[in-house]
């Protein structure tokens, strides 16, 4: 199994509400159409960008970050076919009005834990670059051990579950989009999530050791609330 990730920006004239319905009630079920798609899609997410900043960013572009896609295929052969696809690359043509940029990652998941089970109504999402005298191996293995370390003992309970997101070490992205990975962190309230961004010493520690293997001036980031797109083992048990 493969997981690609697809990060999208809407244009700032375009809301929150528009985004979602266009992207879940159009673009996803033409997406569902097609045949790569079709066969070999395992599961899908939908995250939608909430209007929440929990640290200073600078857009570059007049677009903004809407949300961010987490689908999983049954092999990367096939992930990476549909990307090929010159319907998929219609599909993305056609839905510019409201999509305008759609970057897209493969990665594996690195679970570092999973402390609640329950459904969780916030995300946060973060992207980074690694520092130039690092190859992604090298920044990947220093984010999952000594910086996963001390994030734990920063977080004191707040995160409930935290997977890291690893761009696989031969796919590389355009620039200015070249991600080397970043983690999916999920909290029980909003409170309890800008509990922890708003935790300006804890912050300060995370910041300096993400100085070690991260251009801190390129990191995206932003909160987010999941749908449940599509299970395929839900669908072929109730079919």
């Amino acid at each position: 199994m493969i997981k690609l990730m697809t990060l999208v920006k809407s244009p700032a004239a375009v809301t929150a509400p528009q985004f979602k319905a266009y992207w879940s009630g159009k673009f996803f079920p033409r997406l569902r159409e097609l045949p790569t798609v079709r066969q070999h899609l395992l599961r899908a997410r939908h995250n939608y960008a909430l209007a929440a900043p929990i640290r200073e960013e600078i857009e570059t572009t007049e677009n903004k970050w809407a949300g961010a896609g987490c689908y999983y295929f049954d092999s990367r052969v096939m992930a990476q076919t549909l990307l090929s696809r010159p319907e998929y690359q219609a599909l993305l043509t056609e839905s510019r009005a409201t999509m305008a940029e759609v970057v897209h990652l493969l990665v594996d998941e690195v679970w570092i834990h999973n402390r609640d089970r329950s459904s969780l109504p916030i995300k946060a999402f973060a992207f980074f670059k690694r520092l130039p005298h690092l190859s992604r191996l090298e920044a990947l293995l220093y984010y999952q051990g000594p910086h996963a370390a001390l994030g734990d003992t920063v977080n004191k309970g707040r995160t409930v579950r935290y997977i890291q997101n690893h761009v696989l070490l031969d796919f590389q992205n355009p620039a200015p989009y070249e991600y080397d990975g970043g983690p999916e962190i999920w909290f029980k309230s909003m409170d309890i999530a800008m509990d922890l961004f708003n935790d300006r010493e804890g912050m300060e520690i995370l910041g300096r050791d993400e100085a070690k293997f991260v251009q801190r001036s390129e990191l995206t980031h932003f909160l987010a609330e999941e749908e449940a797109m599509f299970e395929r083992e839900a669908i072929e048990q109730r079919d």
